[in-house]
């Protein structure tokens, strides 16, 4: 038996599992809640502390591998999923110099004395289509400039995902790969390198860059002290990671057949299903659809991320997503102490607001809801609002089943201006999806395509895992 460990970096939650090669079985999975978080940031700001990151990634791995049904000696090759878009800076050999800065870090876009990149944006739409890449808030390369204005960098300095940290930091290498890369917004798809041009108008050295390698592919073995503290042979493999996006997309539906396209690798029958075929919506905090396509297109409010082994996703993101409906929970806990002095809890308040919306009409009376509550990849200044209420429809049903087909109707869009006429179904994940069957039935009216529940809860360290022993040579055709 050959394992390959995933192991997923969330904003969250940090998950790993063992992936037996030869049966394609979870054997063991392990989490721990991503406690990383600074504390007392001004509201605009997100940030983690990478070295605790680290820790935690150490610790789940280690209670993997004390888990009886799988052997350290099994274990051949570690796969990394990682929160995308965000930054940090080390040194020239991987250690961590600043903080983790978040995708959900607004601050390179709000005021400040040195400006914003709301006001000199280098990358205008036609820069955009030129490299096929976006810079939004949030996005490394955005970051990256307000460091630059600010802060400043050591002449060693190198600016890598959470992910690539933890890869130097069992493997010795710096370095990243396409997925990670293409997050930050400087990245050009096309070219497949750092876009130069892009770079230097946002005022940065292109040294502070690092080579960019294949995706889930071996960068080394473990250093021998990390081997120790993780309780595996030193011969293990770490693999290149892959973006938490991407690895989810192949977690949920395999490695798509792209044989001949991309990097040339022959990945002809790794999995059943085949590119082209198959959306993937997955609703957490935020949600995300994603739609295969094996050539490059460029769609202006869509975002284009290359995938392992060849051929992109297109990726509709919003911002709210699942969190949207946790936050009309918590509205109406408030009510409830407020008006009753009543005090439920969450699994109260879910259950209700389930049988309510369960009972109302599908289009809840007319009552529409827009969940931008916290604006948009491409606009931060849009809000949500709940509209076309009339003199009988604001009813507590009636708000619900609008804000479920509010935050789904926002994916749908996002799918249709990418071309649903290749999809033949929708593979669906996350808590928002398992936890309310009207998510399902919502995803399948609005998109029109039959939906299922995927099988695999955590489909990011599922997708790395699987990825990684494709790139180790592991898996065979079926």
């Amino acid at each position: 038996m050959s394992i390959v460990i995933g192991l997923d970096i969330g904003t969250s939650k940090i998950c790993a599992l063992a992936f037996d090669t030869a049966t394609r079985d979870i054997t063991a999975v392990r989490a721990v809640a991503n406690d990383a978080d600074i504390s007392g940031l001004p509201i605009d700001r997100h940030e983690q502390n990478p070295g605790r990151i680290i820790e935690l990634c150490c610790q789940v791995i280690r209670e993997l591998v004390s888990n009886s049904q799988i052997s350290a000696d099994e274990v051949v090759g570690i796969g990394i999923s990682g929160q995308m878009h965000g930054v940090l800076v080390t040194d020239a050999q991987g250690n961590p110099q600043t903080h983790l800065v978040t995708w959900r870090d607004q601050r390179a876009f709000t005021q400040s004395q040195t400006g914003n990149l709301s006001q000199h944006n280098p990358l205008d739409q036609q820069v955009a289509a030129r490299t096929g890449c976006h810079l939004h808030p949030g996005y490394g390369g955005a970051t990256l400039w307000w460091f630059g204005k600010n802060k400043g960098f050591a002449p060693n300095a190198k600016a890598l995902t959470i992910a690539d940290t933890v890869a130097a930091a069992f493997s010795g290498r710096v370095a990243t790969e396409p997925t990670h890369a293409a997050s930050w917004g400087i990245y050009n798809l096309k070219t497949m390198q750092w876009d130069q041009e892009v770079i230097k108008k946002l005022g940065l050295s292109c040294s502070l860059f690092a080579e960019v390698l294949p995706s889930a592919r071996p960068l080394g073995t473990l250093r021998p002290e990390v081997a120790d503290l993780l309780g595996l042979p030193q011969e293990v493999q770490v693999c290149s990671p892959v973006g938490d996006n991407q690895a989810s997309v192949i977690g949920a539906t395999g490695i798509p057949d792209l044989a001949g396209q991309g990097s040339g690798d022959s990945m002809a029958g790794m999995d059943s299903m085949t590119a082209d075929s198959v959306g993937v919506v997955n609703l957490g905090t935020g949600g995300q659809v994603s739609v295969p396509r094996q050539d490059y297109t460029f769609v202006q409010n869509l975002e284009t991320r290359p995938m392992p082994f060849g051929g992109y996703i297109l990726v509709g993101a919003s911002i709210c997503g699942g969190w949207s409906y946790s936050y009309l929970r918590s509205f109406y806990q408030k009510v409830a102490m407020e008006f009753g002095g009543v005090d439920l809890s969450n699994e109260q308040v879910f259950a209700k607001m389930y049988e309510l919306a369960a009972a109302a009409n599908e289009d809840a009376d007319g009552l529409l809801a827009d969940t931008r509550f916290l604006g948009t990849r491409g606009d931060p200044e849009v809000r949500g609002r709940i509209y076309q209420i009339d003199a009988v429809n604001l009813t507590p049903a009636n708000l619900t089943r609008a804000v479920i087909e509010g935050m789904i109707g926002e994916l749908a869009d996002f799918a249709y201006s990418a071309g649903l006429e290749s999809i033949k179904r929708i593979v669906a994940s996350g808590n928002a999806v398992r936890k309310n069957p009207l998510v399902k039935k919502t995803i399948e009216r609005l998109f029109n395509l039959p939906c299922e529940i995927g099988e695999v809860e955590e489909e990011a360290a599922r997708g790395a895992a699987l990825a990684s022993a494709a790139g180790l040579g592991l898996l065979q055709a079926t």
